[in-house]
């Protein structure tokens, strides 16, 4: 009788310790994923201000290919000072799909600066916000499934929320250049390869080491240019210098960095859609810091933008509940 009685209360603790366990990893599941889509959040909120830091230097006449090309060396070697402080120095060797998202990285800041100089800052941003698109289908068609309904609704919602938010239905059509336009789809496309590849080859190293070695191919490909052009002085100037070099830490560094650690946590397709914060982030900026006005359009369109991430983050929540269940 006492046997029995210690065999059931010795399955009973089990059983709670086990039901603990659960809950703890529950809890820890959500408070990652919050963070990973934190990181993606403030990775955009720096891609504004460096969209209209970047636009500032354009105007002036700044060459849009000097800009990708020196910023990538100042992060590549912030980078490599982080690796050092925090991650204790040690270099991999570079690997070929890290080679080739490199050079895919570099190709897609020139297109992104390129596309900024040619036309209006909120153009720019829309034609790079059709990679979520791109990336979902993508998704779709390698993964052979369809994605659930609530992941098809935020891509409606930010595609829509994104150009209501830009204002680019309100604008005259002579504004659009048409390069400008084609090299921005161009771009869009870029980043949707560039966000699919660096979910993959996210796992061959910590976030930090990872960008390092992709920044510093990038920075290669750059160098090679800019030895082709001469040394850019205007960049160096000292009225210019201290916005390139907020580009390459603020614009390039810690940006892509925290994309990069968000999509280890909340996956590529969550992550290029949660971005699309971006044009409200720079809209609400615009407002605070130099008193433009915000249209009825735009809070819709935000609006819109924040009910997508929501209901990702329903699907991601459900699908963890599931899972545990």
């Amino acid at each position: 009788m006492y046997g029995n009685f210690a065999l059931v209360t010795s399955q009973l603790r089990v059983a709670l310790e086990i039901l603990a366990m659960q809950e703890f990893n529950k809890g820890t599941q959500h408070l990652v994923n919050w963070l990973g889509l934190t990181a993606v959040v403030s990775a955009s909120t720096l891609w504004a201000i460096a969209a209209n830091v970047a636009n500032s230097l354009f105007s002036i006449g700044v060459n849009p290919l000097d800009l990708a090309g020196v910023s990538a060396l100042i992060a590549t070697l912030g980078l490599t000072l982080l690796n050092t402080l925090l991650g204790g120095g040690g270099t991999k060797a570079i690997s070929k799909k890290q080679f080739a998202l490199g050079i895919l990285f570099a190709l897609f800041v020139g297109a992104d600066y390129i596309a900024i100089a040619k036309l209006p800052v909120a153009v720019a941003i829309v034609l790079i916000f059709n990679s979520p698109t791109i990336v979902v289908v993508w998704t779709a068609i390698t993964t052979r499934h369809f994605p659930s309904a609530k992941v098809l609704l935020a891509l409606v919602l930010s595609v829509i929320g994104v150009v209501l938010v830009s204002g680019m239905l309100a604008r005259e059509t002579e504004q659009f250049n048409a390069f400008g336009i084609l090299v921005g789809l161009t771009t869009a496309v870029l980043f949707a390869i560039y966000t699919m590849w660096s979910e993959k080859v996210s796992v061959s190293g910590t976030s930090i080491e990872v960008m390092q070695q992709i920044f510093s191919v990038a920075s290669l490909f750059w160098i090679a240019y800019l030895f082709t052009q001469g040394m850019p002085i205007q960049l160096l100037q000292g009225e210019n210098f201290p916005k390139v070099l907020y580009m390459g830490i603020a614009g390039n560094l810690f940006p892509y960095l925290l994309y990069l650690w968000g999509i280890q946590r909340v996956q590529a397709q969550r992550a290029v859609i949660v971005a699309t914060i971006e044009p409200v982030i720079a809209a609400v900026l615009a407002w605070v810091w130099f008193g433009q006005r915000l249209t009825a359009m735009q809070i819709i369109g935000g609006a819109l933008i924040l009910m997508a991430i929501t209901a990702l983050q329903l699907t991601k929540s459900q699908a963890q509940n599931s899972l545990q269940q």
